[in-house]
């Protein structure tokens, strides 16, 4: 997704006792996105919390963004506009922030809004400003000068020329243009800023597509064909995809971008080596009943185990139902609370709680299941053995039978 511009933080707002939480840079990808929201986990009345915790490069930003009512979605769809900006285009931005900034403030108070932030962002890759190689008023004055952009400086001796206050000529120029300097570089506003259309609150429908790989030659070999590939595919098109790279099983081929309903799944897999095995890996993951919990679960399991190959991946698919995750639980606390409400009635478990500790109970209770909080909710066997993989099972019981 480009260059990380924020790191945010995402919970729910106000609810005690519950810790689930995702972390997130942006911008972030949509499957990205609804895997965060797995992590936090939120009902029908919860109430997503979101802080940015890094600004990166768009410190400047912060007190302006801090006071916005922003969603999610906007504040990544801000992201990804200020990820496409060079080097040269970020100045420009932060040149094009600050003149707005000062036009806001000197003509009524007002506040920088998304939209301005937005309109800002796609500006800056336009033509409608002008950066200067110019640190201060001195050398801005200078540049002028020397340019000829002052008609009475027309025709005086270099001798005359080298006695004139550039500071002072660099000074009016920059009030009269309401110019500003950024780090070592002069940005000036010349033209309209372009307008872009509203970015919607809410998150867009789950992408139709369970992955997807683009695909290129390595860089050093100078063609730039790309190949996107949506997994599961078939075997016809996973041939077509190296026909039109030129390739054979894959050689002198990159990953250029991956996306997927589990974004962390190409770290197990050596692709596009072992684009075949992912491609099982992605069909087993479309056969998973449509439960809500069902992929979560297959998530929780794969970072549980810390997986790193792509067969354990698969078995991992294929064996859901050995074990159980149960997202309503993120917390001790709310482990030992779900405990109660299982053995006796609401009534005494509201008489009990002042007198519980809760803490305590709640980890005594993990610990007897053989339970682990992932980030996804409370997970364990469903035989409530110790947790173990497929592969784990399999080797204990082959030392067993030994």
């Amino acid at each position: 997704m480009g260059k990380k511009i924020f790191e945010v933080y995402l919970a729910k707002e106000d609810v005690p006792n519950n810790e689930a939480y995702a972390k997130l840079d942006l911008p972030a990808s949509l499957w990205e996105l609804w895997d965060a929201l797995d992590k936090v986990r939120l009902q029908t009345d919860d109430i997503l919390y979101m802080e940015i915790e890094d600004y990166d490069a768009f410190e400047y930003l912060s007190p302006h963004l801090d006071g916005l009512d922003i969603s999610l979605n906007e504040l990544n769809d801000l992201a990804a506009l200020l990820s496409a900006l060079d080097e040269v285009q970020e100045v420009a931005f932060e040149g094009l922030f600050s003149i707005e900034v000062q036009r806001k403030v000197n003509a009524n108070g007002g506040v920088i809004t998304l939209q301005d932030l937005r309109d800002l962002a796609v500006s800056a890759k336009t033509d409608c400003y002008h950066v200067v190689e110019a640190a201060d008023d001195a050398q801005l004055g200078r540049f002028y000068a020397e340019n000829e952009f002052i008609p009475e400086l027309d025709g005086i001796s270099n001798e005359v020329f080298e006695m004139l206050d550039f500071a002072g000529i660099g000074r009016m120029m920059r009030c009269s243009e309401n110019g500003v300097f950024v780090d070592s570089l002069y940005v000036l506003r010349d033209g309209e800023l372009t307008t872009v259309p509203p970015c919607p609150k809410e998150l867009p429908e789950k992408p139709e597509y369970l992955f997807r790989l683009t695909l290129g030659l390595h860089p050093d070999i100078g063609d730039e064909r790309t190949v996107t590939l949506e997994l599961p595919a078939s075997e016809k098109e996973l041939e077509d995809a190296q026909e039109r790279l030129g390739t054979l099983q894959w050689e002198n081929t990159v990953v250029l971008d991956y996306d997927g309903i589990i974004p962390n799944a190409a770290i197990f897999a050596d692709l596009p080596m072992e684009i075949e095995a992912f491609n099982e890996f992605a069909k087993a993951v479309k056969d998973i009943p449509v439960r809500q919990v069902q992929l979560p679960k297959l998530k929780a399991l794969l970072e549980q185990f810390e997986v790193q190959d792509i067969g354990t991946a698969i078995l991992l698919a294929e064996h859901l139902d050995d074990y159980i995750l149960t997202p309503e639980l993120s917390s001790p606390q709310e482990t030992a609370v779900d405990q109660l409400h299982f053995m006796t009635d609401d009534h005494s478990v509201e008489l009990l709680i002042s007198h519980v500790n809760l803490y305590a109970y709640g980890c005594d209770i993990i610990k007897e299941d053989n339970a682990v909080l992932s980030p996804y909710g409370l997970l364990h066997r469903a035989d409530y053995q110790p947790m173990l993989s497929p592969v784990q099972q399999s080797q204990e019981m082959e030392m067993k039978m030994k």
